[in-house]
């Protein structure tokens, strides 16, 4: 059976409805004078906080999408990637940007995701030795330094529109995310389970049935 995204939807759902409560917001939202008040919680809590309406279209749609992949892909890898750049993000963020006083937003973990979900396309068509979207989904994945890259020489954006705000795009919190990504993709315990595949315009259930597999009823023995 299809696993639905279920955890995915309720972390989309989460950050939709902390946006809709201001106080809420100020109270969960990364600000680098409260750690020391021991308001720790905000490490983790800043990733549902968006600064606009338009911020959290982009970055909870992409979550969405992103995550469900992945969840269903690959549950342990997903959980892994989620958990594990929920908390290394701020914490680089804390030591490597010492002037970054407010940060939010789902971004760092999408950037997580679009990795993982990178290196298990790859790893897929690596073993079914489709060279062409080993290709392909490699592009991809530079896609994501070339981003990078583009948000740390100019200051901007690709999808959320900064130029008429005060919102600064954080290359090192996608770099970050984006590392935990590929490493738990490449090294991560693999499900149980066996995955699901995606091609971009088919989607396959690997589980298959036993034809596929090469089982039958035993031959009858003739005397």
């Amino acid at each position: 059976m299809r696993r639905n995204p279920c955890v995915s939807l309720l972390l989309t759902v989460a950050a939709a409805l902390i946006h809709l409560c201001y106080s809420l917001r100020i109270q969960l939202l990364y600000d680098r004078s409260t750690p020391v008040h021991h308001e720790l919680w905000r490490l983790i809590s800043c990733h549902w906080v968006h600064l606009s309406t338009d911020h959290l279209f982009w970055s909870a749609a992409t979550f969405l999408v992103l995550g469900s992949l992945c969840e269903i892909m690959d549950p342990k890898k997903y959980y892994a990637t989620v958990g594990i750049s929920a908390i290394s993000i701020p914490i680089v963020i804390w030591w490597g940007m010492p002037g970054l006083m407010i940060y939010g937003g789902l971004s760092g973990l999408d950037c997580a995701l679009y990795a993982l979900l990178m290196v298990l396309f790859i790893k897929r068509e690596i073993r079914s030795r489709s060279w062409i979207w080993v290709a392909l989904f490699s592009l991809l994945l530079g896609g994501l330094v070339a981003k990078i890259i583009y948000e740390t020489a100019t200051g901007l954006t690709i999808f959320v529109g900064n130029t008429h705000t005060n919102m600064v795009p954080v290359p090192l919190a996608h770099l970050a995310g984006g590392c935990v990504g590929f490493f738990v993709g490449v090294f991560g315990v693999k499900s149980d389970r066996v995955s699901v595949g995606f091609h971009p315009w088919i989607t396959t259930n690997l589980q298959g049935d036993s034809r596929c597999h090469g089982t039958s009823r035993p031959a009858r023995r003739h005397p």
